[in-house]
């Protein structure tokens, strides 16, 4: 124990002891759950690969996705470090603007965003929740901009990239239409957000929130 400074009393064990206490609720979180996984699946809307983490679970946790896997619809299954305890699982959509010049895409995902309500994912079981698909308004929401507003953003994305020509080359010229090499305004999903919550003291705590990052063109 460290010894106290002439003239400084001794601090009270009670004190230390309160100070224990307060760090057990984040001692207590961080063991809540030993391991999340997505189950794998493959249908004709969605297809998922799988993914796992085991161990200490991080307050969040970013996890990049292949081109071609979807969440959506997907099982989220909790593995608790120990038994008991009730949970829940709810779901946010990002959308972010992109440009595409067919085939080639710049992601403007630093830019403006549309961010939904936080939903519920259904319990398939009492560690097993099945993840919603977004609706066609949740994919297509996106705040109004101007021309302008995208022409500094682009131009924002080129100097943060060092390329100078990149603004040139990805702003979107009025009258091009369907021309060929044409830069396309599109808006998609970027982030889906996969929060887990225990019940704790009649109050639901968050214990890891997953971002998943799906590339947004092809």
């Amino acid at each position: 124990m460290k010894a106290s400074r002439p003239g400084q009393s001794p601090r009270p064990w009670g004190v230390l002891l309160s100070v224990a206490l307060s760090c057990m609720p984040l001692l207590v979180q961080a063991q809540t759950l030993s391991g999340l996984r997505v189950l794998p699946q493959a249908g004709p809307d969605a297809s998922f690969s799988g993914w796992q983490s085991e161990g200490a679970l991080p307050p969040s946790l970013t996890v990049p996705l292949d081109l071609g896997d979807e969440v959506y619809g997907a099982t989220l299954q909790l593995q608790p470090a120990t038994p008991g305890g009730t949970y829940r699982v709810r779901v946010q959509y990002e959308t972010s603007l992109g440009l595409s010049a067919e085939g080639p895409h710049l992601d403007l995902v630093d830019w403006k965003h549309c961010v939904s309500d936080w939903e519920a994912a259904a319990p398939s079981g009492a560690l097993s929740f099945v993840l919603p698909t977004p609706t066609p308004e949740q994919q297509a929401c996106f705040p109004a901009y101007t021309d302008a507003e995208l022409e500094q953003a682009v131009r924002a994305h080129a100097a943060a990239w060092g390329d100078a020509g990149l603004a040139a080359r990805w702003m979107p010229r009025a009258g091009e239409g369907d021309a060929e090499g044409a830069v396309t305004p599109f808006v998609a999903i970027s982030t889906v957000r996969v929060r887990v919550e225990v019940l704790r003291d009649g109050a639901w705590t968050v214990v890891t929130t997953v971002a998943f990052r799906p590339p947004m063109g092809c």
